[in-house]
């Protein structure tokens, strides 16, 4: 299997910035509409130490991010299990398609929900040394936008945190809003410069960003500034 390696860069971006963020995508890129909007939804797992924060936190170069991924309403989505790798500054993403709740998890709870992820999942012999726990919910809007040499930029808005109680349904308890947004530029290793370059006129510094830490600090389980 061949690994499709990028980089990404984020934007944290107020209305301000978003205004001057969405002035240079249209005048000083090609970029166009690649997809209509849509929300993202997704459950993230860790293990009972949290290990993916630590190793986000401390910076370890090599480190996973598990999460149960749909995009839409429940009744009509097929979910995918996704481990994010990043591999120093460079990452890439394998999905894994949960067919037993495709089109029918409204019906489960979290606790449930992990199972047949699990199960799922060991069935396309995919399997995790730990055990793990669901830790947190994510909801947001994307705009996605793509350039003409396959620079693919996104934006996400009304970012949305809930908790992830075991015996919860989906979206049930109360989520907290996150204010800001986030623009993402996701480029190959060899249109590096050809970024570079291509940010320049933009004048907003990029900075890490890591929506699960955002999220698990803003339900008071994180410190994350």
């Amino acid at each position: 299997m061949s690994i499709d390696y990028r980089y990404e860069i984020k934007f944290v971006l107020d209305n301000a910035r978003l205004s001057d963020a969405m002035q240079w995508l249209f005048s000083n890129t090609t970029a166009n509409k690649k997809y209509e909007n849509r929300k993202v939804n997704s459950i993230y797992f860790d293990n009972i130490d949290f290990s993916s924060v630590r190793d986000n936190l401390t910076g370890i170069s090599q480190r996973k991010k598990l999460r149960l991924r749909w995009y839409g309403h429940l009744e009509n989505s097929l979910p995918f299990f996704e481990v994010k790798t990043k591999d120093g500054r460079l990452g890439y993403k394998t999905t894994y398609p949960i067919e037993s709740m495709k089109g029918n998890f409204k019906k489960f709870n979290i606790d449930e929900i992990t199972s047949k992820c699990l199960k799922d999942l060991e069935e396309q012999d995919i399997f995790f040394e730990e055990h793990l726990v669901p830790t947190l919910q994510v909801s947001y809007e994307r705009e996605y936008y793509e350039t003409h040499n396959g620079i693919r930029i996104t934006i996400d808005q009304d970012i949305q945190f809930s908790d992830t109680r075991l015996h919860s349904m989906i979206n049930k308890d109360i989520s907290v809003p996150y204010p800001l947004k986030i623009m993402e530029i996701k480029f190959k290793p060899d249109m590096k410069e050809v970024v570079a370059e291509l940010i320049r006129p933009l004048h907003i510094t990029p900075k890490r960003h890591s929506k699960y830490l955002i999220g698990l600090a803003s339900l008071g389980y994180a410190i994350y500034i």
